[in-house]
């Protein structure tokens, strides 16, 4: 009776050994989690221009204001996106293309100045902001 208590003892034992050698300090697991210094450098510029993008007041401070802000932003989110890339590509490729669509928005903005061009415009900056902020927020919290 003692030899059919001693092997799921020893089984016992042996798994337990096991698990605990598997749950010695993770040395790959915090590089491979957490995001490199240019990423959360870039991460950060990106953060202090989406926020002076989304005060942007365009009926007050005109389409000039706007133009300068995304001017800005935009190459924030150039560094941000080139530094992410290889860890977030496919989020970095979905808010390259909010970004593309603004730049169309704000140019048509500038070309022919109209509610509509102006509405597009707030539209485009709307989706961007969120999911720019979105990726930003997710780089940061490995950072």
């Amino acid at each position: 009776m003692s030899k059919r208590l001693t092997a799921p003892v020893i089984l016992f034992v042996m798994v337990v050994g096991l698990a605990s050698c598997s749950s010695e300090p993770d040395s790959g697991t915090a590089t491979a989690t957490s995001t490199s210094p240019d990423v959360c450098d870039s991460a950060d510029d990106l953060r202090t221009s989406l926020s002076a993008l989304r005060d942007v007041q365009v009926v007050q401070e005109g389409t000039g204001a706007l133009e300068d802000a995304w001017a800005t932003t935009k190459d924030a989110w150039a560094q941000f996106a080139d530094a992410a890339r290889a860890e977030y590509r496919d989020a970095v490729d979905s808010v390259q293309g909010e970004a593309d669509a603004v730049e169309a928005a704000v140019d048509a903005a500038r070309a022919t100045p109209s509610a509509d061009a102006l509405g597009t415009a707030a539209s485009s900056v709307g989706v961007f902001l969120q999911d720019a902020d979105a990726l930003v927020d997710e780089a940061g919290a490995r950072c």
